[in-house]
């Protein structure tokens, strides 16, 4: 390429002049107005080694500046073929009219604009170019001239129609791509412009094309071969990870990659034997990591004033190598999986050629895919399924690139196959149909399995839904996926309403436990499990019922993690259980019963009469022996004896009468303050041979609805066992208060107290229970609670113990109280 230089004839001979060669003289005014012909030297030197086609234009269309790359793109020799001349004198007045356009839309916009345009290349194929043009602004800021840097995309464009044709997924990878680049000229040159507006930043650049160096993030570089001095800009510096400072070749050969620094050296002695332009591409490592740089410049030959140099750019290129790396491995990667899909998949022209077929396609076909090449569909597909596909064809529209059908065909070699295909409509700008794209998958066997699975389903349905159990699935969170129609009849819900729902949320809750064990045990042990469990029905009653669990398995014989349950009504079955049950106790505690009796009349009953036919013996037989003090002992032994004997056979008849059912509640309004003082008085004698106080702690002013002689029952049984085992000389309380709707009536004692083994059975007739002795080695038969514990369950009330042993115990029973607001008692008991 033709430098400027005083030895050059096509440069001006003017003395200071630096205008490229057959600028015309009209316009030299004007370019050193916008070019600033001052620095102008240093601007073209700059200019050569910017990396793409820049040029500049006055406001009458005219080229004034521009690089050897721009040159280039025109396929022109020298700047004197271009400079002062229009892009219609160039390339003809229709060809220009875009660019003339823009031109017009920057100088009434005053903003940036970027288009697309066609232009001769080295061969007879146009290439695409992406230009952005830009507008460079006077002090006064007014447009002075227009800039702009040309972007050769046309590999770009053949690298996405190949991509389109390959694989439409790459269609959107070229796109992005593009707009990258677009917006990286409109970075680019937004820089540009803004730089170049700001005064401040024109101090600190030579001139324009510096700040267009700086937008491309690139850095600057001179080395002067003979002296071997290297300037770098910041931006190298920066570029290399390296501190600035004086900076050598063998410096920045330490940075570069141990794979590319033959390459690097073999090229940069080349460019030293003055190569012209040159481009190198290679890596550096940087924090241990690679990264790639590319090296442009061209080779400046010496003058009178200047020796030779070479001077250049550098830039990182690691993202647009990354990228292109990326697509190629795009690339081959839709590749791959076209020919590895197991789908036929071929393109045809709109006239049914073929234009690609994948291996299994051909392989379908029994025909080498270069054969299949040279065929139609028609030759391949019988008329009837052609003329099909014709006519399906016809309904593609570009709003409605897609549709599918199903046929089915001979395939070669093994019979009738079903074939389900997808066909795509591929467009061209302008909506122009270039391609078909057939989709096809050889759905036989799904089909056959299909057909076998509807049979099997139908078979399984009929056994379902007339079927008296309930068969269902659960997943492993325990939904329901599948029930059986027979819950309807069973449970009164329908199917629909349990699906989806959890099967935890019909399960009585107190069997949950039980029934979350399930799954660990199936893990275990893949065996069948069977549970017993209770469901509420639609109504809230629960219906008991007994499920055969299991896993279920697939075709293979692989756990599917699901299980299945085959659930059956067992109320009845648990009814008469229950029913056999309740009979084995009862004839258990009758059994019981006849031997507590009998136990009951032979010992407890007899040894009170032994005691009192002993000392009416003695006394019959000795009784002048005896003094008036002894015989008196003996008498008050006889009537103790005979007391406890009365309160025993009273007690022991009715019980007896309870367990015959003879007992019947008389239940009557009466206040306790009578029957309390009653039953006080009463165990008053036996209180006072032990000089124990009874103590009212409450006047009684409740009036409560119950059995009379019951009540008298309950309490004269409690004061009875509290006098029992209350040490001589100790107090016994009685208190009752109002809860609620019931009256609370509570004997306190502090005696002897109770184990907490007895309190747990202490009111039940179990043969465990033994009555212990009184503190003056008074005898019991535990009759008494059992009795006390009948009658105030049969009023309606409940009876309760606090016990601690050798502190004393609590007895506490209650009584529903008059329901109306006070009435005046039927009558006092007392």
């Amino acid at each position: 390429m033709a430098e400027p230089s005083h030895n050059n004839p096509d440069y001006s001979k003017k003395e200071g002049s630096h205008l490229p060669p057959a600028l015309p003289q009209n316009i030299i005014p004007a370019a050193k107005e916008i070019l600033d012909i001052t620095r102008l030297n240093l601007s073209w030197d700059f200019m050569e080694v910017i990396p793409a086609p820049v040029f500049v234009k006055d406001l009458g269309h005219r080229f004034i500046a521009c690089n050897r790359q721009f040159l280039d793109i025109l396929s022109c020799k020298g700047y004197g073929s271009v400079l002062g001349k229009t892009t219609g004198e160039l390339i003809g007045k229709i060809n220009a009219e875009d660019h003339f356009a823009s031109d017009r839309q920057v100088i009434s916009s005053g903003s940036e604009v970027t288009y697309e345009s066609s232009f001769p290349g080295d061969t007879e194929k146009l290439r695409i170019a992406l230009i952005t043009k830009s507008p460079l602004k006077s002090k006064d800021g007014s447009i002075s001239a227009i800039a702009g840097i040309i972007t050769d995309i046309s590999r770009l464009k053949a690298l996405q129609v190949q991509q389109e044709i390959h694989n439409n997924q790459l269609e959107t990878l070229v796109a992005r791509r593009t707009k990258e680049l677009e917006q990286k000229n409109t970075r680019l040159l937004n820089e540009i412009a803004e730089k170049v507006s700001i005064q401040q930043e024109m101090l600190r650049f030579e001139n324009r094309l510096e700040v267009a160096l700086k937008a491309m993030k690139a850095g600057a570089w001179e080395f002067e071969p003979r002296s071997g001095k290297l300037e770098w800009s910041s931006k190298c510096y920066e570029i290399f990870d390296i501190e600035p400072g004086p900076v050598s070749l063998e410096k920045w050969m330490e940075k570069v990659h141990p794979e590319d620094i033959g390459r690097v050296k073999t090229q940069w002695s080349r460019i030293s034997a003055s190569m012209g332009w040159f481009e190198l591409d290679f890596r550096i490592m940087s924090y241990g990591k690679p990264r790639w740089i590319r090296k442009s410049g061209y080779y400046l030959p010496g003058s009178h004033e200047n020796g030779e140099r070479i001077t250049g750019v550098m830039a990182d290129i690691s993202e647009e190598k990354y990228f292109n790396d990326r697509l190629l491995d795009s690339q081959r990667f839709f590749k791959a999986i076209v020919e590895d899909q197991t789908e036929l998949i071929c393109r045809i022209r709109p006239d049914g050629s073929f234009t690609f077929v994948n291996q299994a396609f051909a392989r379908f076909f029994g025909k080498p895919a270069p054969t299949l090449l040279t065929l139609t569909l028609r030759e391949i597909i019988i008329p009837k399924d052609y003329a099909k596909i014709r006519r399906l064809l016809n309904l593609v529209k570009p709003v409605s690139t897609v549709v599918n059908f199903d046929h089915h065909l001979e395939k070669p070699g093994s019979g009738p196959a079903m074939m389900q295909w997808t066909i795509r409509a591929i467009y061209t700008e302008g909506d122009i149909l270039s391609e078909y794209q057939f989709v096809g998958r050889d759905v036989t066997e799904v089909e056959s399995s299909r057909e076998a699975l509807r049979r099997s389903e139908e078979m399984f349905r009929l056994i379902a839904e007339n079927s008296n159990d309930i068969i269902s699935i659960h997943p492993h969170d325990g939904t329901v996926e599948y029930v059986s129609p027979s819950v309807k009849n069973i449970l009164g819900y329908t199917a629909e309403e349990i699906t989806g729902s959890k099967a935890g949320t019909l399960i009585y809750e107190k069997d949950l436990p039980d029934i979350s064990t399930l799954g660990k045990r199936l893990k275990k042990c893949p065996n069948p499990v069977l549970a017993a469990f209770r469901i509420k029905d639609h109504e809230g009653k629960l219906i008991w019922f007994e499920s055969m669990i299991q896993p279920q398995y697939d075709s293979h014989g692989e756990a599917t993690g699901k299980i299945i349950a085959v659930t059956r009504d067992i109320s009845a079955r648990k009814q008469a259980e229950a029913q056999q049950k309740l009979v084995e106790k009862q004839l258990k505690e009758a059994n019981f019963t006849k031997d507590k009796f009998f136990s009951i009349i032979a010992h407890d009953l007899r040894s009170p009469f032994t005691s009192i036919l002993g000392f009416s013996r003695l006394l019959n037989e000795e009784y002048d022996d005896f003094s008036d003090e002894d015989r008196k002992t003996m008498v008050q032994q006889i009537l103790i004896s005979t007391e406890h004997t009365f309160q025993l056979l009273d007690n022991l008849l009715a019980w007896a009468k309870t367990q015959m059912g003879h007992t019947c509640v008389y239940p009557e309004i009466f206040r306790l303050e009578g029957l309390i003082n009653e039953t006080v008085q009463l165990a008053s004698a036996q209180a006072e041979s032990k000089n124990i106080s009874i103590k009212q702690l409450s006047n009684h002013q409740f009036e409560v609805k119950a059995d009379v002689n019951m009540t008298k029952t309950v309490m004269r049984n409690l004061l009875s066992n509290a006098i029992k085992y209350s040490y001589e000389g100790a107090q016994i309380g009685v208190d009752s208060k109002r809860e609620g709707d019931m009256v609370r009536i509570t004997v306190t004692d502090y005696g002897t107290g109770i184990h907490a083994d007895t309190l747990r059975i202490l009111f039940s007739l179990d043969e465990k229970v033994i009555s212990a002795k009184g503190t003056a080695n008074e005898k019991g038969t535990g009759l008494g609670l059992i009795l006390v514990r009948e009658f105030v369950e049969r009023n309606g009330g409940t009876i309760s113990v606090e016990s601690e042993y050798g502190k004393g115990s609590r007895f506490s029973f209650t009584l529903p109280s008059n329901p109306g607001k006070y009435p005046p008692a039927e009558h006092d008991p007392s």
